[in-house]
């Protein structure tokens, strides 16, 4: 998938490790862009409160740091990571339907793309065999 980005070819579970990064990073992103103070997002009433912000904020660090483990040779966080993937996927439809129609589409794209990019390399037969080789 991404050798015509970058010219080589990168294995299905590298792919998905790359996406796990870019989804923490995005989470962390995020997270801190909502809990430090701004001229351009302004909550509602029924806003959930800065606790909500530091835990997405606290989420990708921990996805951050499952994605680099496992890189380094824990083996057992594999799965660690795809249930954070596949519970970040379940958020995503709850954080759209409490939300209005704007804040639904960027959020959902931006941080559901990387969660299924994730998603569709991890579960390739591919990466399972790499993964019985490592």
């Amino acid at each position: 998938m991404l050798k015509h980005l970058i010219g080589v070819e990168i294995s299905p579970l590298r792919s998905a490790l790359i996406f796990s990064y870019i989804g923490g990073i995005l989470l962390v992103v995020i997270g801190l862009s909502f809990a430090l103070p701004s001229t351009w997002i302004i909550f509602k009433d029924d806003f959930p409160g800065q606790g909500f912000t530091w835990i997405l904020a606290s989420v990708g660090l921990i996805r951050i740091l499952f994605t680099y483990l496992f890189a380094r040779g824990i083996k057992f966080l594999y799965y660690l990571i795809i249930l954070l993937s596949v519970v970040k996927v379940l958020e995503l439809f709850l954080a759209a339907s409490a939300e209005s129609l704007g804040f639904a589409i960027w959020y959902v794209i931006l941080t559901g793309i990387p969660e299924i990019l994730l998603l569709i390399n991890i579960f390739s037969s591919k990466a399972r065999e790499e993964l019985k080789l490592l």
